[in-house]
């Protein structure tokens, strides 16, 4: 199986944390009060974090559980034709709301920031990419069915953090901030900023 491949390591990811905590722990947003059970393929991350692993139909949305491959170890495979992969990993003791981080490419590469997250009780949520109608099927999945923060933080380097303006421009109300490192920002999503202004989003 063919492991998603990621960039080399830059020093500025190990800044994230403080900008996300901050920001988000701020504005997590309402939940809906429910506990954030999932019933994934279970398996463990760094530092022991259970790891729950789906996959995501692209025409139906129909989420349902994966086991992973123990050859992947931490990381995440290459999805089958027409389907995504999708990872939430659990913090032993959730923070009040609920906040996550969702990453919308490279998992776990350079995890330090998201393993000190879920020390300090965030959820941290993944997708293939890239945003689409099944982005917006995995936001309503872990908000809805399970009780996360109706506005996560997002987290990406390079084509992560494309993705995650992307998706933050055209939902600006749903985001709690953006942390990007070395994105290259589409025009159409430079030319939605605003949207992000007028939410309050810090990036």
């Amino acid at each position: 199986m063919n492991v998603i491949s990621s960039p080399a390591p830059r020093p500025t990811k190990l800044i994230v944390l403080a900008t996300i905590a901050a920001a988000a722990f701020g504005l997590v947003g309402s939940t809906n009060g429910a506990d954030a059970v999932f019933d994934g393929g279970k398996s463990t991350w760094h530092d022991g974090f259970v790891r729950y692993d789906f996959v995501m139909d692209d025409e139906t949305l129909a989420i349902t559980p994966f086991t992973r491959p123990e050859s992947e170890r931490y990381a995440v495979g290459t999805p089958a034709t027409g389907k995504r992969r999708c990872i939430v990993v659990v913090p032993n003791k959730p923070a009040p709301g609920n906040p996550w981080s969702w990453q919308g490419c490279y998992w776990d590469h350079q995890p330090q920031a998201e393993v000190e997250l879920l020390h300090r009780g965030f959820h941290i949520a993944f997708i293939t990419p890239s945003p689409g109608k099944q982005w917006d099927a995995w936001y309503a999945y872990l908000t809805e069915q399970h009780g996360l923060s109706k506005k996560p933080a997002f987290d990406g380097m390079s084509m992560g953090g494309v993705n995650s303006y992307t998706w933050a421009t055209s939902n600006p109300d749903k985001v709690s901030c953006i942390y990007a490192d070395n994105p290259a920002i589409s025009a159409e999503s430079f030319s939605n900023l605003v949207g992000l202004a007028r939410h309050d989003v810090p990036v």
